[in-house]
């Protein structure tokens, strides 16, 4: 039995884009990854996706991590398109950023064992 992950929308999960990577024999560090996730929700949000584009953004993000000369991550966007990409990579860039911030102050304000008021999981 073969496991299918879906991993060309929206609802993209950077696990799903990890396995994809390891699939395509690319190595990217785990941020690495969650910021090739936000390209791919980005521009899911753009358009939609077919496994193709998605393979061609992982790729493309991955030559671009040691590339001098960024390359766009998919060819042939309308200038509407890329606008939106634009404006939706920096939308999903702040909701990562405060998701982020937001773990980092519970961790605190649990003491960093991820549970409030001395709760030891004991009953």
């Amino acid at each position: 039995m073969s496991r299918y992950v879906h991993f060309a929308s929206r609802l993209t999960g950077w696990n799903a884009i990890k396995s994809r990577c390891e699939q395509l024999g690319l190595s990217m560090t785990d941020e690495q990854i969650k910021q090739c996730t936000i390209q791919i929700k980005a521009m899911a949000d753009v358009r939609k996706l077919a496994i193709e584009d998605t393979d061609i953004i992982i790729n493309r993000f991955f030559e671009n991590l040691n590339s001098q000369h960024e390359k766009p991550l998919l060819e042939n966007l309308s200038v509407e398109e890329k606008d939106k990409f634009a404006e939706k990579r920096m939308e999903l860039r702040k909701e990562e950023e405060a998701r982020v911030l937001e773990a980092k102050v519970e961790q605190q304000v649990n003491g960093g064992d991820g549970y409030a008021n001395g709760h030891n999981g004991m009953s």
